[in-house]
């Protein structure tokens, strides 16, 4: 039994040592030199920022630099030591160069910054052969790039030259082309045996472009470098075209950060803010920036509403309450008078000022003592009838003004919003009150509901909520509920 657990146990330990490489992080080493004080050559100016600006950028998307600036012949072979170590199994590997090269018999030579060339044996022995850079890259079981800015003039012409009527050798402008080996990429800065321009700005036309895409995410490496053609190309004026050799099986990204469709693929139905923000700074030339600019619109404005509308409804609220208790003591004083005056025709006597209450500031009436005090009194509270009927008339028509003043509030909120126009309702008339009022219900102020204190209030959406809907179909969020309400506020 104990040997079948020991075994087991080793099965799974096993499993979990096989599955470790398919969940490490790929690996990524790039090689970037950049030689520009050159003590036999014409100086460069721009190829030390070519280096370090490129450095930079393959750091940002994952790679393990080995960097150098202004190399001599060891330098040169250390860096390349160095990179050929690391490279090894290596998911992807890169070499970057930014200096003086050239061809010679048809193989090509990068120049460290002290080299001196006169002759074919300086030629080998004081410069870095192309094909050694290749050894290094090979050394790698994933994606080999190689991008050479160095196609400048060749500066030794005029010195080999001069051999080249003894000796059997050529010596041609510009670089010669690489043999395209299989997973390999292979970029010049222009078309072989042409000679690119060294560039008035901080980089070279080439590297300046190759930085600019690389910082694209979800560019594959074949359409990175077409667009940084057409970048050189246009920047030029035409003078320059790199030249591209490619020979991968797959898709290949040197940047594999989220593109802008995938994170608003993410972001499109948050209500996060900042997120939003975030999409918008990150990416400011991205066809959903105008997407995100709207749904940002859209949270700004519910948050707004919202506010608008709690404040509002505080205000409204207790306006209403204040005219329900008005409400209810006029009712109570028109029924009190209707009594009153019911029992003088009757003959009874009305309630005496300590039976019947009394509204507060009036004074109570005498109590008639003769047929004309009779006919005084039943006048008196005729009249007293009638005010109190006006005055419940009044309350009445303040009700539903206060409705319409609340219709009218939620009008101005949605033409604020700028997204829904609503035909004004007609203001209709407060109809005339009864002698007899209505049977009012037994609940309170605050159990009611402030649609029931309202009149003529309508069934559809309000204008803050078809103005939301609205919103949300113009994002493409509308569900089979928001499009019955959005029937109804159309």
């Amino acid at each position: 039994m104990a040997a079948i657990i020991r075994f087991c146990a080793l099965i799974g330990l096993l499993t979990q040592l096989l599955a470790v490489p398919a969940l490490a992080e790929e690996r990524r080493v790039a090689l970037v030199i950049g030689n520009s004080a050159y003590k036999n050559a014409p100086a460069l100016p721009n190829t030390v920022n070519d280096a370090r600006d490129m450095a930079a950028s393959l750091r940002r998307v994952g790679f393990e630099v080995v960097d150098g600036v202004d190399l001599d012949k060891r330098g040169m072979d250390a860096v390349l030591t160095r990179f050929a170590r690391l490279a090894q199994d290596a998911d992807a590997v890169m070499f970057f160069f930014a200096g003086h090269g050239f061809q010679f018999n048809g193989e090509n030579y990068l120049v460290p910054i002290e080299a001196r060339v006169d002759d074919e044996v300086s030629v080998q022995y004081e410069t870095t052969r192309l094909a050694d850079v290749v050894t290094a890259l090979n050394f790698a079981k994933g994606v080999k790039i190689m991008v050479l800015d160095a196609c400048r003039n060749n500066p030794f012409v005029s010195q080999l030259a001069k051999k080249q009527a003894t000796r059997g050798f050529s010596v041609g402008s510009g670089l010669a082309p690489v043999a395209r080996a299989q997973g390999m990429v292979i970029a010049y800065a222009t078309q072989a045996n042409d000679v690119a321009a060294d560039g008035a700005g901080r980089n070279s036309p080439f590297t300046a472009a190759l930085v600019q895409e690389i910082q694209q995410p979800g560019l594959e490496v074949a359409t990175l470098f077409r667009r940084v053609q057409k970048i050189v190309y246009d920047t030029t004026g035409g003078r320059q075209t790199p030249e591209l050799s490619l020979s991968l099986l797959g898709d290949f990204y040197l940047n594999r950060e989220e593109t802008d469709a995938d994170v608003w693929r993410r972001i499109r139905a948050s209500d996060d803010s900042a997120a939003l923000k975030a999409f918008v700074q990150r990416f400011p030339q991205s066809f959903f920036v105008l997407d995100a600019r709207t749904r940002l619109d859209l949270i700004e404005r519910r948050s707004l509403e919202s506010g608008e509308r709690e404040r509002l409804g505080r205000e409204f609220a207790e306006r209403e309450r204040v005219l329900l208790e008005r409400l209810e003591q006029a009712e109570k004083d028109r029924k009190q008078a209707a009594v009153d005056l019911a029992k003088r025709d009757s003959g009874e006597a009305p309630a005496t000022p300590v039976d019947r209450p009394q509204a507060p500031g009036t004074r109570p009436p005498a109590v008639p003592k003769t047929a004309a005090d009779d006919k005084a009194e039943r006048e008196r509270l005729a009249k007293q009838l009638s005010q109190r009927e006006s005055e419940l008339a009044a309350l009445e028509k303040e009700k539903a003004r206060l409705g319409e003043e609340r219709r009218a509030q939620e009008q101005a909120m949605a033409a604020r919003l700028g997204t829904l126009i609503i035909a004004p309702q007609p203001v209709q008339e407060a109809p005339p009150v009864p002698l007899i009022a209505p049977q009012r219900t037994d609940r309170s102020a605050a159990e009611r509901k402030p649609s029931e204190l309202l009149v003529n209030q309508e069934s559809k959406p309000s204008a803050g909520l078809c103005a939301e809907i609205l919103l949300r179909a113009q994002l493409g969020e509308i569900t089979a509920a928001n499009r019955e309400q959005l029937k109804q506020c159309r």
